[in-house]
């Protein structure tokens, strides 16, 4: 029977917790059972609790794989406080707009990211734990790391508004939230704010419930059991920001008592030693995460027989890669095969194609309860195979944009029997047994390492800050067998294209943005091709750029 999606996550995840104290977080040489799991949770919740957090308040996680995020996103969930998910390697402007937009009141940070953003931090006057990698580490591993990452925290000075977590947690002397603590909540309050294109390719913020999460937690067990096997255990390389972290490998694979193996950081052969090692079961990644773990020269043997299935998302999964990574699981006598599913952040992951329902060219069936149509104009269902916008329903949706009630609505409509679907920005359609057909996009997003850049972002950076150029485009390239950004640009009349100017547009842009938005290339133009309303036209660009 479906578990009921009315109460908060942290609730969801105890009311799911099998009882035998099983291993749940396996990070390098630290191995974090379930009630100490749940006791960390609770330490922190009641530290947070005493920083005077209320209702309506939110804090913010910019933190990598480490158990730290983990726990200090639930330990805030149990209190019924927001969580403003933030890319780790986000730079300083982007930091201070994304804390300041949604009010943040504590930031969760990593020690050796701390100096590059200090100022910063310091003027918005937030509160700061400051986490490290060595919190939830033992013996020579930990002492490793203190020495290894010295040169870069030493400066950090702990005060009132800069807490060190270890210290911060260990205020936190209760093992257990007493009831006025903890919050047990209803599914339709906000648990994530998560970042992202918005389904119309503009950078939006999403309100995604504790209810949409839950639900993700049982679409996603409905493929590897309600109940995994004592010992299972899920790979997370993709990080809490990033939708498929947060409901795969965090939330189901901890609701389905699985044990969740951090890495903080991708490599293939980090991912190599760990699945050996760890005898892995699931992993989820991009694309391009598997395609670079597949030339490692380790990635064979018989440990691979532990690997039941993995999953890919982020982005397409072409033929190539998923036949390749098949064909060496089967050399190697593993069944496990390479799966692609769809999401979005705004309904979390919707269809997979799995191997027992596979359906060449599709993204696969929907997960669960979730349905998916096509839609066209008026958003009237259209029939099978007939191609439209893809729309999602079901608990998974999110429950609105942050502070955008125009754009929430434009996503969001409610149809003549009162469900409510949202518009994918998506373009494709669905057959009669239920696959669904990704054509392409609807909206203008460039999807790189499973990251979502916006070209309109970085063309007007450069318009504001970049006096030398007169008009530009960034569009989609391959580069080097991956997904990239190229920019087109033109001159002012009084400029010549040189050196100077590209190094300007790239230090411009590297202050504002992340670094998968930054142009591998910069072309220069005498002009650029322009729509009938005069707008530069980037799908000519684009079409000229995969000529």
């Amino acid at each position: 029977m479906k578990q009921s999606n009315d109460y908060n996550m942290y609730e969801y995840l105890k009311d799911r917790d099998k009882g035998d104290n099983r291993e749940l977080i396996s990070f390098y040489n630290s191995k974090i059972r379930s009630n100490d799991l749940h006791r960390e949770i609770n330490r922190l919740g009641v530290a947070l609790d005493g920083l005077g957090l209320v209702a309506g308040d939110n804090i913010a996680i910019c933190l990598p794989n480490v158990p730290n995020a983990i726990i200090s996103f639930y330990a805030a969930n149990a209190l019924g406080v927001p969580v403003n998910l933030i890319h780790p390697l986000v730079p300083s402007d982007l930091l201070v707009a994304q804390l300041q937009e949604v009010g943040s009141k504590v930031l969760f940070l990593l020690d050796i990211f701390y100096e590059q953003h200090r100022e910063a931090i310091k003027s918005t006057g937030i509160t700061c734990v400051i986490c490290s990698a060595k919190d939830y580490l033992k013996g020579g591993l930990k002492l490793a790391l203190s020495i290894a990452v010295h040169s870069k925290t030493k400066r950090i000075v702990y005060d009132e508004k800069i807490l060190k977590y270890s210290d911060f947690i260990s205020s936190g002397t209760e093992d257990i939230l007493c009831p006025k603590r903890r919050h047990e909540g209803i599914g339709e309050e906000i648990a994530a704010y998560m970042h992202s294109s918005g389904t119309t390719g503009e950078p939006k913020t999403t309100n995604l419930s504790n209810r949409a999460v839950n639900e993700c937690s049982y679409s996603v067990r409905t493929l590897i059991g309600d109940e995994v096997e004592l010992g299972e255990s899920m790979l997370m390389v993709l990080p809490l920001f990033h939708i498929f972290g947060l409901g795969v490998c965090m939330h189901t694979t901890l609701t389905a008592g699985c044990r969740c193996l951090l890495i903080p950081k991708f490599s293939p052969e980090s991912v190599v030693r760990t699945i050996k090692k760890e005898k892995v079961t699931y992993m989820t990644g991009v694309p391009s995460m598997y395609e670079k773990i597949m030339r490692s020269k380790h990635f064979k043997g018989d440990w691979l027989k532990s690997m039941k299935c993995c999953y890919s998302g982020g982005d397409r999964l072409s033929i190539d890669i998923k036949n390749k990574f098949d064909k060496i699981m089967i050399e190697n006598g593993s069944g496990c095969t390479l799966c692609e599913g769809y999401g979005l952040t705004e309904a979390g992951i919707c269809t997979v194609n799995t191997k027992e329902n596979s359906k060449i060219g599709s993204i696969g069936t929907p997960l669960g309860d979730i349905k998916v149509i096509a839609v066209g104009k008026d958003n009237m269902r259209l029939l099978s195979d007939e191609c439209g916008e893809i729309c999602v329903s079901g608990d998974n949706i999110l429950s609105g944009y942050y502070g955008d009630e125009k754009t929430t609505n434009q996503v969001l409509f409610q149809d003549n029997e009162g469900v409510f679907w949202v518009k994918t920005g998506d373009y494709g359609h669905v057959s009669e047994s239920g696959h669904v057909y990704y054509v392409d996009r609807l909206k203008r997003m460039i999807k790189v390492s499973g990251i979502n850049v916006f070209p309109t972002e970085i063309e007007r950076i450069i318009a504001d800050n970049v006096p030398a150029v007169d008009k530009c485009s960034a569009v989609e390239m391959m580069y080097e067998g991956r997904t990239a950004v190229k920019l087109f640009v033109t001159m002012h009349d009084e400029y010549c294209y040189n050196s100077d100017i590209e190094m300007q547009i790239i230090s411009v842009l590297k202050d504002k943005l992340m670094k998968y938005s930054l142009p591998r290339v910069i072309e220069c133009l005498d002009s650029l091709p322009m729509t009938e309303i005069g707008k530069v036209d980037y799908k000519k660009l684009t079409i000229k750029e995969k000529i």
